[in-house]
C-alpha cells in the first residue's frame, strides 16, 4: 500500500518541483544595454557595423589634441584606439562599414594667431581584417570621409567657386576619381549610402544618384516674414531618407518653434509624416497638437530597415522612438538621460548619453532582446511552490524508508 502511495504521490511531486524549479521563462522584452566608453574620455559620437562599433572621444572642455578614434569589438568586448592626431593637429569624422574604417586628420584651429594652417588634411582607411592603416587621399585637402561598400567618398572645397567637390575611393583598386561638385553648405553632415549623397545646401536638403548623375530636391525650405522652415537633421540608408523638418511661426495660433519627422521613400519619390510620439503616418497637412510642439525631436537614424528618432518631454530621460515602415511596427526604449548621435545596424545600436547637469557623454551599445524563451532558473513565486513540492517529495521518501 505505501509503495503505491509513494508512487501516486511522491514521483509526482518531484515531477512538479523539477519543473516548477525549471521553469521556461521569457527574457525581458526591450534591448539590453551597456556602457562602453572609456571612463576618463568624453564619447563624442560613434557608428556601428556588424561585430564592431568605431567612436570618437576626448577631453572635456575644447582641447581637440586629446581626440581619439575608438573601435569596440562587440563579441570579445575589447576596445583599442585605433587612430591618434599628429602634433598640432586633431582626429575627427569616423565612419565604418563591413571591414573598414575611416576618418581623417586636421590642423586644430589658433584663433589667437589670426592664421590659415596650410599643414594638409589626411584622411585615414584602416582594415579589420588586416590590423593596417594607410592614408588614401592625395590632394591633402580632403574632409568628412564616408565609407560603404567598399568606397570611400570625401570632400574637397573647390578653389574657383563655392561648390564642393565630391570624390569617390574604390577600396579594390586604389584608384580615386572626382565624381561631382555640390553647393553644400554643411559638409560634416554629408551622408553617403549605395548609389546615393544626402546633403543640405542654401536652398534645402537634396539626393544626388551617383548611377544617374542626377539630383532631387527632398525639401525645399521656406524663408518668409511670419514664417519659416528647413531641415535640422537626416539620416540615409537604403530606401529610406528620414529628416527633421524645423519649423518656427512668428505669429498666429502656432506661434513657436518645433520639429517634426518626415519619411522619404527613395524607389517612388513619396513623402510621409510621422507622429513624433506614436511613430505612426499622418496628414502632412496636419497642425502639430501643442504637446507636440513642446517635445525635443532630435537625432533621426536609420539602417535601411527602420527608422527612428529621439525626443523628450521637458523630462531629465528622453524617448528613442524604433519604427519599421513597412509593417507598422513601432517600439520605444526609454532612456534616463539624454541620447544623441544614435547608430542603429539590424538588432544592435549605439548611442552618446548625458546626464544632466554634466554634459560628459557615455557610449552606450544596445542589443535587441528579441524575447526567446529559454530554460532558466525560475523566480518569485514558481520558484516557491517547487522547493516546497521538492521537500514533500523528500519528507514522503523518508516515510516510506521508515515504515515498519
Amino acid at each position: 500500500m505505501r509503495g503505491k502511495f509513494f508512487v501516486a504521490v511522491c514521483i509526482p511531486a518531484v515531477f512538479i518541483a523539477l519543473i516548477l524549479c525549471a521553469t521556461p521563462v521569457s527574457a525581458n522584452p526591450g534591448w539590453v544595454k551597456e556602457d562602453i566608453s572609456e571612463n576618463t574620455t568624453n564619447a563624442l559620437g560613434g557608428t556601428i557595423s556588424g561585430e564592431y562599433i568605431v567612436s570618437l572621444a576626448g577631453a572635456e572642455g575644447i582641447d581637440q589634441s586629446q581626440n581619439r578614434i575608438y573601435l569596440y569589438a562587440i563579441q570579445t568586448d575589447e576596445q583599442e584606439i585605433i587612430g591618434s592626431p599628429s602634433a598640432n593637429m586633431t582626429v575627427t569624422g569616423p565612419d565604418i562599414s563591413g571591414e573598414y574604417a575611416v576618418w581623417f586628420e586636421t590642423p586644430i584651429e589658433d584663433f589667437s594667431m589670426n592664421e590659415t594652417s596650410t599643414v594638409p588634411n589626411r584622411v585615414y582607411l584602416y582594415s579589420l581584417p588586416n590590423d593596417s592603416l594607410e592614408i588614401i587621399d592625395t590632394p591633402g585637402t580632403a574632409e568628412w570621409p564616408k565609407v560603404d561598400n567598399g568606397r570611400v567618398l570625401w570632400l574637397n572645397e573647390s578653389s574657383d567657386s563655392f561648390n564642393v567637390r565630391i570624390s569617390l575611393y574604390d577600396i579594390g583598386t586604389g584608384k580615386s576619381e572626382q565624381v561631382c561638385e555640390l553647393p553644400i553648405v554643411d559638409p560634416a553632415n554629408v551622408l553617403f549610402d549605395g548609389d546615393h549623397i544626402a546633403y543640405l545646401d542654401s536652398a534645402g536638403l537634396h539626393l544626388y544618384s551617383l548611377e544617374t548623375r542626377t539630383n532631387t530636391t527632398v525639401f525645399q525650405s521656406v524663408f518668409g516674414n511670419e514664417s519659416g522652415s528647413d531641415v535640422g537633421a537626416y539620416a540615409l540608408g537604403g530606401d529610406y531618407l528620414i529628416y527633421l523638418k524645423h519649423t518656427v511661426n512668428f505669429e498666429g495660433p502656432d506661434k513657436g518653434m518645433f520639429d517634426e519627422p518626415y519619411l522619404y521613400l527613395i524607389p517612388t519619390g513619396e513623402t510621409k509624416r510621422l507622429d513624433p510620439v506614436s511613430g505612426a503616418f499622418s496628414e502632412p497637412s496636419k497642425t502639430p497638437a501643442e504637446d507636440e510642439k513642446s517635445l525635443d525631436v532630435s537625432s533621426p537614424f536609420t539602417d535601411g530597415e527602420r527608422i527612428g528618432w529621439i525626443y523628450s518631454e521637458n523630462t531629465p530621460g528622453s524617448t528613442i522612438l524604433l519604427c519599421d515602415p513597412a509593417t507598422g511596427t513601432v517600439e520605444k526604449i526609454s532612456v534616463d538621460g539624454q541620447a544623441d548621435h544614435l547608430s542603429l545596424d539590424g538588432d544592435r545600436m549605439v548611442w552618446v548619453e548625458t546626464h544632466f547637469p554634466s554634459f560628459h557623454g557615455d557610449l552606450i551599445y544596445a542589443q535587441e532582446n528579441a524575447g526567446s524563451t529559454g530554460t532558466v532558473p525560475a523566480s518569485g513565486f514558481g520558484t516557491g511552490i517547487g522547493i516546497g513540492a521538492l521537500l514533500a517529495a523528500m519528507v514522503l521518501l523518508a516515510g516510506r524508508r521508515k515504515g515498519p
